[in-house]
């Protein structure tokens, strides 16, 4: 569990682009990481079921579309087996987020505002674990 929990992690904290770091918005990794951040921001905010539902279905499609992505960081790795594993890890991760959003959108359709507490500080306090991973340091 605790090894799922991390690479949910670093797919997490990609969500977390902000500008000036090393994915920008003008990237088609960082337009879905926006796309997510700012869908993020409005599940941690909505205490509509409805609404939750919906933000956290736009978040997985974002993550849909950003897993055959290669973050900066990755791509300007040398080649071989380390940028091979490093690209890997980044697609599991991303794999990991869409099933953690999944499971946000389902307890948002529970009416489980409890739950979607739990899973957004999950997320919360796992992403500076893959901003360390997947981002290069201001």
């Amino acid at each position: 569990m605790k090894m799922k929990r991390i690479l949910c992690g670093f797919a997490a904290s990609l969500m977390f682009v902000q500008s000036g770091i090393a994915e920008d918005e003008e990237t088609p990794l960082g337009k879905q990481m926006e796309v997510m951040s700012d869908a993020y921001k409005a599940m941690r905010r909505t205490e509509d079921p409805a609404k939750g539902a919906v933000l956290a279905r736009e978040a997985q499609d974002a993550m849909i579309k950003a897993v055959s992505e290669i973050p900066k960081l990755v791509k300007e790795m040398p080649d071989g087996p380390e940028k091979a594993k490093a690209s890997a890890e980044y697609r599991k991760s991303i794999g990991g987020l869409i099933s953690t959003l999944a499971s946000m959108e389902l307890a948002f359709l529970d009416n489980d505002l409890d739950k979607v507490k739990e899973i957004v500080s999950t997320m919360r306090d796992i992403k500076k674990e893959g901003h360390d991973k997947f981002m290069e340091e201001e």
